[in-house]
């Protein structure tokens, strides 16, 4: 488990979503707001110098990939 030194919440790893897209990210709190949204990372493990948004795994969010997917966000 891991607590976020941002947000205070408490998460599984494997049971996120990690996006790197800070225009994703701003329109997935648009339409989900903070409740899926756990942790911000950075890292440069993958990308150099990246900032990583951390969101829930779950329904919720795989509905907003699915309308960011389609232009609908």
């Amino acid at each position: 488990m891991i607590t976020s030194k941002i947000t205070g919440k408490t998460y599984e790893p494997g049971d996120c979503v990690y996006l790197t897209n800070p225009t994703q990210c701003q329109k997935y709190l648009k339409y989900l707001g903070v409740e899926f949204f756990l942790d911000i990372l950075y890292t440069s493990e993958k990308r150099e110098d990246a900032l990583v948004f951390v969101w829930k795994r779950c329904p919720e969010t795989r509905d907003a990939k699915i309308k960011w997917d389609n232009h609908e966000l």
